[in-house]
């Protein structure tokens, strides 16, 4: 939601709201730039020592005693009550208070637009980029644990990223930076609800229309503009009925978009997706084949420019950033995501993380074998939107906020996260209530029950086939995860060989190997 650099040995003076470029906070060479979009507003306010700068998502209807840009002089009281309110804030919400003794910045429910922080020589940078922090890392400076929740196929949310020196500011969390250094604070757990009964005489009809007000509910907290609005309409049970309720609010003037996955599914995916949308009547429709635009094809975003790529970003990141220009074309300014939606599918675990600690891929090094005990240690406690969530987004949004787009994600919302915790285990299984919603409204059973399953795999399948086997091959054993002990370079040689032979023969491989390569891309860049 913003960015950031600034010395805090050298900084004095007020704050002031700077018309350069799309708007900025300034003050000597200190800078806090909002991102912009129109969903999201800049406030600030200062009591004449501090300095409260904001920057969160619009709620509509809601009274604010935040209303300017530029830093208002309030008193003691009045400022008090502006904190206050950003800790009540609804909606997505970071703010900073800059003091004479540093900085401290808060983030609400965040976690739809990460923020990360490097703090070097006195200075602290931040950005919702990654690679934008490009001078604060190096292969030397990896994260051990994070490599191996990231070989393992197991992230974890917290404030540790890939990089030793990179911290993210979690969900609620804190930071504090002065002349001495940046120390980071985790919030207290969230508390979470367990499945529960049914209240008596509470029928199918109504768990769906419950909700269905709720998502209703959700979309009316934010002044939306439904022509600059578009709606991931994939064919998953999660997009599709979040499109759902947004298109019969604003009928025809919501934009579906996707990305079509070609291969056996691809006609089934096309035809489940306009029976939806003849259905339920939306503006024209944005689609992207992801075949013409392959994972780590070269030319393409992640080998023509690795040097702004994060090995974190989506990994159809080509078709994606595809996708995000058409619908930037279409002056598009908002796009609604399915994130969050397996919440209401799942059965919880009360310490939030895996059953068991998971095996290492053979391709693995001791010292990730050595760290698989180290999987939960460190991380966020309960956090409100769903761990699994928060990671997708992270991997997913930074490529749309690129082009000028905010993602919106019912999901995560609390009390819609409240709602599926609490849905009775029945409810639950197969993501019954939102089949039986999709029944509710009258759509195919073509549509309901699709036959063949509908996923990327068979594209990644290709692309660590032709593209990644042959970097990998061409790099040799002259990896930096190999030199840092985090690969066996012998059984990596083999598996990559076995990709090299065709497509099928790289599915069991596919994940493993294509974020080998990611990183490496990264690292090769610094």
């Amino acid at each position: 939601m913003l960015t950031l650099s600034f010395d805090l040995r050298a900084g004095t003076g007020p704050w002031q709201w700077c018309e350069q470029g799309e708007g900025c906070w300034g003050r000597g060479e200190d800078r806090i730039r909002p991102l912009a979009n129109p969903a999201l507003e800049a406030r600030a306010v200062t009591d004449g020592t501090a300095t409260l700068m904001v920057v969160r998502e619009r709620a509509a209807g809601r009274a604010s005693l935040l209303r300017s840009t530029a830093p208002v002089r309030v008193d003691d009281a009045v400022y008090a009550r502006t904190l206050e309110e950003c800790r009540r804030w609804p909606l997505q919400s970071v703010w900073i208070e800059a003091g004479p003794d540093g900085l401290r910045l808060e983030t609400g429910l965040g976690g739809v637009c990460p923020l990360y922080l490097a703090y070097e020589n006195g200075r602290l940078s931040g950005s919702w980029q990654l690679m934008d922090l490009r001078e604060h890392q190096a292969p030397g400076r990896l994260d051990e644990k994070e490599v191996m929740r990231l070989l393992t196929g197991h992230p974890r949310y917290g404030h540790d990223t890939l990089f030793t020196n990179i911290k993210r500011l979690s969900e609620r969390s804190s930071a504090y930076a002065d002349a001495e250094g940046l120390r980071m604070l985790y919030p207290a757990p969230a508390e979470h609800a367990q499945p529960s009964e049914l209240s008596e005489g509470t029928d199918g009809p109504a768990l769906v229309g419950a909700f269905e007000a709720l998502v209703d509910h959700i979309y009316a907290r934010r002044p939306l503009t439904p022509a600059q609005t578009a709606t991931q309409l994939s064919g998953g049970k999660d997009s599709t009925n979040l499109a759902i309720s947004l298109a019969l609010a604003h009928p025809g003037l919501i934009t579906p978009c996707a990305l079509l996955i070609g291969g056996e599914s691809g006609p089934q995916q096309i035809a489940r997706r306009r029976m939806v949308i003849d259905h339920t009547g939306f503006a024209p429709d944005v689609t992207v084949p992801a075949a013409d635009h392959p994972p780590l094809a070269p030319g393409g975003l992640r080998r023509a420019h690795p040097e702004a790529i994060s090995p974190l970003d989506e990994p159809h990141l080509e078709a994606a950033d595809a996708l995000a220009q058409a619908l930037m074309a279409r002056g598009t300014t908002t796009v609604v995501a399915g994130f969050g939606g397996d919440e209401v599918a799942r059965v919880r675990r009360p310490d939030g993380g895996p059953a068991r600690t998971p095996e290492a891929p053979t391709w693995c090094g001791e010292r990730v074998r050595d760290l698989l005990g180290e999987m939960n240690t460190g991380i966020s406690p309960a956090t409100v939107a769903p761990e699994t969530a928060l990671v997708a987004l992270e991997v997913a949004t930074p490529l749309l906020a690129r082009r000028g787009l905010w993602t919106l994600a019912p999901f995560t919302d609390p009390d819609l996260v409240r709602f599926g915790q609490r849905l009775p285990l029945e409810w639950k299984r197969d993501k019954r209530l939102l089949t039986t919603r999709f029944a509710a409204r009258g759509l195919p059973d073509k549509v309901v029950h699709p036959v063949l399953r509908e996923n990327f795999g068979h594209l990644m399948n290709r692309a660590v086939h032709e593209y990644s086997s042959v970097l990998l091959r061409s790099w040799g054993k002259d990896l930096h995860m190999v030199e840092q002990g985090f690969l066996d370079p012998t059984v990596l040689g083999e598996t990559i060989e076995r990709a090299a032979v065709g497509p099928d023969e790289a599915a069991p491989y596919r994940t493993g190997l294509f974020l080998i390569t990611a990183v490496e891309l990264a690292l090769r860049a610094l």
